[in-house]
C-alpha cells in the first residue's frame, strides 16, 4: 500500500512539472508572436547590376586581367560614398569615461607627481653633498688657521722664520 501511494505522489509531482513546463511553453510562444519581424534588406537588385557590369567588363577587356582590374577599380571609383573620412583630436573621450578617469586620477597623475618629487629630491641631495663637501673644507680650513695661530703664538724664533718661509712659498700669486 505504501509503494502505491509513493508512486500517486511520484505523479503528482511529475503532472506538476508538466503543468509548469507548459504554462512556461505558452507565456514563450505568447512572447515570440508578440515580437516585431526584422526586415533584411533585398540586395538582390544591386547584386545582380554589379554581376552585370562585371560581365560587361569581361566582355570588353578579355585580353589582359590588368586592364579589367583597372576598369573595376575606374567603375567603383565612379560610384558614390557613403562614408566620410573624419579626423578628430579629442582631449577627453566620447565613451568610457569612467575608465578614462580611473586611468589619468588613479595611475598617471600619482606616477607623474612621485617622478616630480624624486626629481626634486635628488637634485636636492646633489646640493646637499656639495654643501657638506663645502662644509667640511672650511671646517679643516678653520682648523689649519687655528694650529698656525697657535705655533706663531708658541714657537721660537727659528721656527717662526721657517713658518714664514714656508707661507711665502706656498702663497699664491
Amino acid at each position: 500500500m505504501t509503494e502505491l501511494n509513493e508512486l500517486s505522489e511520484r505523479m503528482d509531482s511529475n503532472e506538476e512539472i508538466i503543468d509548469n513546463l507548459i504554462k512556461k511553453t505558452t507565456e514563450l510562444e505568447k512572447q515570440v508572436v508578440k515580437m516585431p519581424e526584422v526586415n533584411i534588406p533585398d540586395y538582390s537588385a544591386t547584386l545582380n547590376t554589379i554581376i552585370k557590369e562585371l560581365a560587361d567588363i569581361k566582355r570588353d577587356n578579355k585580353s589582359d586581367q590588368l586592364s579589367l582590374l583597372n576598369a573595376i577599380n575606374r567603375k567603383l571609383d565612379r560610384l558614390p560614398k557613403s562614408a566620410t573620412s573624419e579626423f578628430r583630436f579629442l582631449f577627453f573621450p566620447e565613451t568610457n569615461q569612467g575608465q578614462y578617469y580611473k586611468i589619468v586620477f588613479g595611475r598617471l597623475i600619482p606616477w607623474g607627481l612621485c617622478l616630480v618629487a624624486i626629481t626634486y629630491l635628488y637634485s636636492l641631495g646633489g646640493k646637499a653633498i656639495d654643501a657638506y663637501g663645502q662644509h667640511k673644507q672650511s671646517q679643516q680650513s678653520a682648523h689649519y688657521q687655528r694650529a698656525w695661530i697657535y705655533l706663531k703664538q708658541i714657537a721660537k724664533r727659528r721656527t717662526l722664520s721657517a713658518m714664514d718661509t714656508a707661507y711665502s712659498k706656498t702663497e699664491t700669486k
